[in-house]
């Protein structure tokens, strides 16, 4: 059986989120064509007039393709989020070419994780005229924070994807247990996907902010606008929040994910004052980073609350001066964890080492530091 660290060492191995490869390759167009033919992987859902969501059908897993939001107006199309791969974006491309012949004049960036940003190139190679859009953390983060992690992607996800095939191959889960049919599920996609952004590598290339935002910037007017919103440091250091007033949707990307959140490096204390301020803008659509689409704030309001007892419960272990490992052993959450997971194996994996143990250690730091 592994330790905790070693899992939390093969998420960093392996997922796109938190990881971006630098440029390894030449620059040069697209060789592959955005296929005609809908992706199984990828389910478009429309919204509003013109306003549509593009949700990825894999599992949450170690690896992962975020959702996009689709905004046909006039004259152009916005686009908030790439994927992981770029052939997950061109996937998504192709759906758009689908709906309209429209150019992509706007990618908006909800933040500097790989499995938001990677695509990005497919639409300069698609739409040269195109525009990324990103907060001005995110665009420091991409050509800081975001080079060192792609070249340790690099590095080590080939070794961790052959590590999971071996397990299966032994009908084992990551934790060397007999996996569960979920489990399964996931960790073969996960391989896929991550084999499939590496083998990309070779010809990838950073696409660098053409517009940043500081807290606010609007595209648009009247029915047409886009609101970019910065509430503070969250999920990330620049999560921006997509918001269309008029039809009343938001994008979130990762600052609420489906149904485990992600909170590796977040920022639990002030993470709960910007989904208050999420929630304040009362929407009745959220397109979140990764999961199923929202139609109601019950979601959001129970990270809100998850995330405000793990501020709470750390605090009072930090001035019982407990050390971090104590720390992890203590705040749980458990007696919430079944609502969220069902209890199944692969679930409940996530919850510990992708949501609540990231959370704490984060709470932990910023109490200790006393930021």
């Amino acid at each position: 059986m592994v330790s905790a660290t070693q899992l939390i060492t093969t998420r960093h191995a392996i997922v796109g989120s938190l990881s971006i490869f630098v440029a390894l390759g030449c620059r040069g167009p697209e060789a592959k064509p955005a296929s005609d033919e809908a992706s199984p992987n990828l389910e478009i859902v429309q919204l509003d007039s013109g306003i549509f969501a593009a949700i990825r059908k894999e599992p949450l897993s170690l690896a992962v393709n975020s959702n996009s939001l689709i905004i046909v107006r006039d004259a152009d199309v916005v686009v908030v989020d790439a994927q992981f791969t770029r052939a997950a974006t061109r996937e998504t491309i192709a759906a758009i070419r689908r709906l309209t012949d429209k150019p992509v004049s706007y990618v908006i960036n909800t933040h500097w994780h790989d499995d938001h940003v990677a695509g990005n190139q497919v639409y300069q190679d698609s739409f040269p005229s195109v525009r990324f859009v990103m907060q001005e953390n995110t665009a420091s983060d991409l050509a800081t924070l975001g080079v060192n992690n792609r070249k340790d992607q690099l590095a080590g996800a080939p070794p961790a994807a052959d590590r999971l095939e071996r397990l299966l191959a032994m009908n084992l889960g990551i934790d060397s247990t007999k996996a569960t049919p979920m489990e399964r599920e996931a960790i073969e996609s996960a391989i896929r996907i991550v084999r499939q952004y590496v083998s990309e590598a070779r010809a990838f290339r950073p696409i660098t902010a053409t517009d940043t935002v500081g807290l606010r910037m609007t595209l648009g007017d009247g029915a047409e606008r886009i609101d970019l919103l910065w509430f503070g440091l969250g999920n990330t250091g620049g999560d921006l929040v997509v918001h269309l007033p008029s039809p009343g949707i938001v994008a979130t990307g990762d600052l609420v994910v489906a149904p485990i959140p992600f909170a590796f490096n977040s920022h639990p204390a002030s993470w709960v004052r910007v989904l208050d301020s999420l929630t304040a803008l009362k929407p009745r659509i959220v397109v979140p980073g990764h999961g199923p689409l929202m139609q109601d704030l019950q979601h959001v309001r129970s990270v809100r609350d998850w995330l405000d007892r793990i501020n709470r419960e750390v605090s009072v272990a930090v001035a019982r001066h407990d050390s971090l490992g104590a720390v992890l052993k203590t705040v749980t959450l458990d007696d919430v964890r079944r609502s969220a997971t069902g209890n199944g194996k692969w679930m409940n994996f996530l919850w510990r080492q992708f949501f609540v143990g990231p959370a704490v250690q984060a709470a932990f730091d910023e109490k200790a530091s006393g930021r």
